[in-house]
C-alpha cells in the first residue's frame, strides 16, 4: 500500500499539536464523569416483593374466636423511610417518633422479614413485632421497624439465618442503625424476634454506642447460624424473652436455660410468658405461642419497664 507522504506529515503534526491532546484530555475527563456519574446514579437492586398475607390471614381470621389483633396497618402518625445501604440496596423502615419518646426499639423481624407494603404504606404485616407496635408507644419508645432488603423481597426474604451472620446483612442492618441516629438522638434498643435473633447477633457485633441494650424473643437458638449467638460479646444488658409453652423447632422451651448460659453479656433478664390465646399457626408461627399471640401487651410492657430500669441505672 501506497501511503501519501503528505497525508503522513499531517498525520504526525496532528498527533504534536496542542489542539490534539487538548481535545484528548477533554475526552477522557468527559469519559471519567460519565463513568462516576452512572455509578452515582445506578438503580438499587430490588426484586418484586412477595407478600403473604394472603396466605397466612384468611385461615387465622377462621380460627380467631377471641377476637385477637391479627396485624396493624400502618398509623397517621407513621412514616416509611428508605435506607441505601453501600452494596446498593434499599431497606424500607416504618417509624414513628411519639412526642413524649424517650427511647427508641428497632425491631429486627423473624421469618422472612419481608414487610407487608403496599403503595409505599405498611399493610397486613402480621407477626409479633409489626402488630404489636403500638404498645411501645404507650411505654414512650420510639419505633422502627425494619424490612428485608430491596434484593431479597421474594418468597424467601432472609429466611435463611446463615445469610443472616454475614457480612452483607450486617453491612444493611449498620446503615440502618446509623440513618436512625441522624434522625433521633435519644437511646435505642434492637429487638430481634426469631430468626431476627441471629441477625441481633450480628449487628451485635459492631458495638454501636448509642444501643444500649439488646432484646431477643423466641430466639431461634437452634437453627442455621445460631452459634452466633454464643460468640457474641455483648457488651450492652441483655433481656430474653420467651413463652413457656414455646413448641417451635428452633426456639423450644427447654433450650432456653442452655441459650441464656451461652449468651455473653455484662447483664442477663430472663422474662417467661405464659397464656395467651389457642394457636391459630404452626408451632413456629405467627399465631402461636411462640410469638405471643394473645399475651403481646402484657408482654411488651414488661419488656419496656426492665428496659427503662436498665437504661435509668
Amino acid at each position: 500500500m501506497i501511503v501519501d507522504s503528505r497525508m503522513m506529515l499531517g498525520f504526525v503534526l496532528l498527533l504534536t499539536s496542542d489542539k490534539y491532546w487538548t481535545h484528548m484530555k477533554l475526552r477522557i475527563i468527559l469519559i471519567t464523569l460519565l463513568a462516576i456519574t452512572c455509578q452515582t446514579f445506578a438503580q438499587p437492586i430490588k426484586v418484586n416483593r412477595f407478600d403473604d398475607a394472603d396466605e397466612f390471614l384468611p385461615k387465622a381470621e377462621q380460627r380467631n374466636k377471641n377476637k385477637i389483633r391479627l396485624f396493624l396497618r400502618q398509623q397517621d402518625e407513621e412514616t416509611l423511610f428508605k435506607v441505601t445501604s453501600p452494596r446498593n440496596v434499599t431497606i424500607d423502615v416504618i417509624s414513628n417518633v411519639p412526642a413524649n419518646a424517650e427511647y427508641g426499639v428497632i425491631f429486627l423481624l423473624g421469618g422472612t422479614s419481608v414487610l407487608s407494603i403496599v403503595n409505599e404504606r405498611l399493610d397486613r404485616s402480621f407477626s409479633f413485632q409489626p402488630r404489636s407496635r403500638d404498645y411501645w408507644w404507650k411505654n414512650k419508645f420510639a419505633t422502627f421497624l425494619v424490612d428485608a432488603p430491596s434484593d431479597r423481597l421474594d418468597k424467601n426474604g432472609i429466611g435463611d439465618t446463615l445469610w443472616r451472620t454475614g457480612k452483607d446483612h450486617q453491612a444493611d442492618l449498620q446503615a440502618v442503625v446509623l440513618e436512625i441516629e441522624k434522625r433521633f438522638k435519644m437511646p435505642l434498643v434492637i429487638h430481634g424476634h426469631s430468626n431476627g435473633a441471629i441477625s441481633n447477633a450480628n449487628i451485635a457485633q459492631l458495638k454501636n454506642p448509642s444501643v444500649k441494650a439488646f432484646i431477643y424473643s423466641g430466639s431461634a437458638f437452634m437453627g442455621r447460624g445460631a452459634d452466633i449467638l454464643s460468640r457474641v460479646e455483648h457488651t450492652t444488658p441483655v433481656l430474653i424473652i420467651h413463652h413457656r409453652s414455646d413448641r417451635c423447632s428452633v426456639s423450644p422451651s427447654n433450650g432456653v436455660a442452655n441459650f441464656v448460659e451461652r449468651l455473653i453479656a455484662p447483664e442477663k433478664v430472663t422474662l417467661w410468658v405464659e397464656g395467651g390465646v389457642d394457636a391459630m399457626s404452626g408451632d413456629c408461627g405467627p399465631f402461636a405461642p411462640h410469638s405471643f399471640i394473645g399475651r403481646e401487651e402484657a408482654t411488651i410492657n414488661s419488656a419496656a419497664e426492665q428496659i427503662k430500669q436498665w437504661l435509668h441505672k
